[in-house]
């Protein structure tokens, strides 16, 4: 009995004292801060005030230190010469959102200011190291290590700047006359701003292999008006020597180039503010002029060849030649490179208007001919052309998207060449297109497969569609051979 009243007193007090209520002390009895870690600028940073761009900003960043019990701590950023110590600081401000924030926004002018203030020369560089210095009020902590950074003051400066043109692209060409030394492509630029009046701002163009470095490029020159303009002039001649210098030899294989500007005002020099792609090929068209042709010796009115579509440096007439003499020329209008005989079967080049004139191909009798000329080869063939089989139609023209595939854009032809036909046309937008005669579908011509969007080659009777870039071309179609080419305008 003794023992039965043990055990049911015990497990009353169990029961009373488990049922008591035991109060925590929550008051904090000190904060602590966690380590962070320092993030940009990176060690040994190297940052160069720019005069001509004052309100730039500079960010400087770090993690965040993990706060006590319930004190989140306010950063400080802080700096010292390399020589000195933070706890001597040169430099001390308060992060954004008045020291809450794990970052500092500072503009270039601001520090710049802020070291002036210290009695760093202008245009000086100054070695230092930071920190930043997170406090909770009850605690202090430095970020896990410092960073070493250079800081020079504003001097001379330069704007930023963009490129204009050419345009950046690897997938438009843009076109060489590689024989022409009047004809000229200008590289373009917006103009940039020095820091400091007296020191004008001058440029200089680089072009490198696409993904050449642009420390090392293939090309460099001032710009125009002895580096004072934004603007830059080359000569397609000039040019494509350039590039054939350079390795760049097959002229219509593209020359993939990048290239850029470099801007100079006193002792600072800036790039743009970025690269532009240059897909470059270097194409020659030919004409021809003589007494045998259609406008004789008119340059500014010539025969215009045609192109073989696999070999690109061989040009092809099949047409009406009166008896008499011809060579060609690669300007319309322009004398100074010419293509002739060299008196032996062959071709000699004039290649510039300083070079003694080549000799004349002649024809004998008057007829229907095919001439072929290799200007890479230089080769030269004449030979004659049966039409005796040949259909000569009323009419041929141009049909596509850019008339709603309707009724075709006429084409013209002349009682001297009654085979080839030509028109201007301008095309406002990328369009697809055939040759066809003036009504049905019976007879037309559009291109193999694999070939639309070639702007010169042989057709072929319900063929696939031309497919045209936006543009203005000037085109010719033989019905003896269905040659065809698009001339830009």
């Amino acid at each position: 009995m003794k023992n039965k009243l043990f055990y049911l007193l015990l497990s009353l007090s169990v029961i009373v004292f488990g049922c008591k209520k035991i109060d925590f002390d929550n008051e904090s009895k000190g904060e602590a801060l966690g380590a962070f870690t320092l993030s940009a600028p990176e060690n040994n940073a190297i940052l160069v005030l720019n005069s001509a761009t004052p309100n730039a900003q500079i960010q400087i960043t770090w993690s965040a230190a993990k706060p006590g019990v319930s004190t989140p701590p306010t950063y400080t950023f802080v700096a010292a010469l390399k020589t000195g110590s933070l706890a001597q600081p040169l430099l001390e401000v308060p992060s954004n959102d008045n020291g809450k924030s794990n970052k500092l926004t500072i503009t270039q002018k601001q520090l710049d200011d802020l070291l002036k203030a210290k009695n760093i020369a202008e245009g000086a560089k100054t070695d230092l190291i930071w920190n930043v210095v997170a406090n909770n009020g009850s605690k202090k902590e430095f970020a896990n290590a410092n960073h070493s950074l250079s800081i020079t003051r504003f001097g001379d400066g330069i704007s930023n700047f963009v490129l204009y043109g050419p345009v950046s692209s690897f997938t438009t060409n843009v076109v060489l006359n590689p024989n022409s030394a009047t004809d000229l492509l200008t590289f373009k630029w917006q103009k940039a701003f020095p820091g400091k009046t007296a020191s004008a701002v001058t440029y200089k163009l680089k072009l490198v292999a696409e993904g050449g470095s642009f420390d090392s490029p293939i090309y460099e020159a001032v710009s125009n008006n002895a580096g004072s303009d934004s603007t830059f002039t080359i000569s397609h001649q000039a040019l494509d020597l350039l590039l054939t210098s350079k390795g760049f030899t097959d002229q219509a294989a593209s020359a993939r180039l990048q290239w850029t500007i470099e801007a100079t005002s006193g002792n600072v020099k800036k790039y743009a503010d970025y690269v532009n792609d240059l897909s470059i090929i270097r194409e020659i068209n030919l004409f021809m002029v003589g007494s045998a042709s259609e406008h004789q010796w008119d340059n500014t009115n010539p025969t215009y060849m045609f192109r073989d579509a696999g070999n690109g440096s061989l040009y092809t007439y099949t047409g009406y030649l009166s008896a008499g003499e011809f060579k060609f020329i690669t300007a319309v209008g322009s004398w100074n490179t010419q293509y002739g005989s060299d008196g032996a079967g062959g071709v000699k080049v004039k290649p510039q208007s300083s070079d003694p004139d080549p000799g004349t191909f002649n024809v004998v009798t008057a007829g229907f001919y095919t001439v072929k000329i290799d200007i890479k080869a230089l080769t030269f063939s004449i030979t004659p052309y049966n039409t005796s089989s040949a259909t000569t139609y009323a009419s041929i023209g141009i049909i596509g998207s850019f008339n709603g595939w309707g009724n075709i854009n006429a084409m013209s032809k002349t009682t001297f060449n009654p085979h080839i036909w030509q028109i201007v046309q301008q095309f406002d937008q990328n369009s697809e297109l055939k040759f066809r005669i003036a009504t049905g579908w019976e007879v037309n011509w559009g291109v193999p497969s694999g070939n639309e969007t070639k702007k010169y080659g042989v057709g072929t009777r319900d063929g696939s569609n031309l497919s045209v870039k936006a543009g203005k071309y000037k085109i010719f179609f033989n019905d003896l051979t269905a040659e065809y080419i698009f001339y830009n305008q």
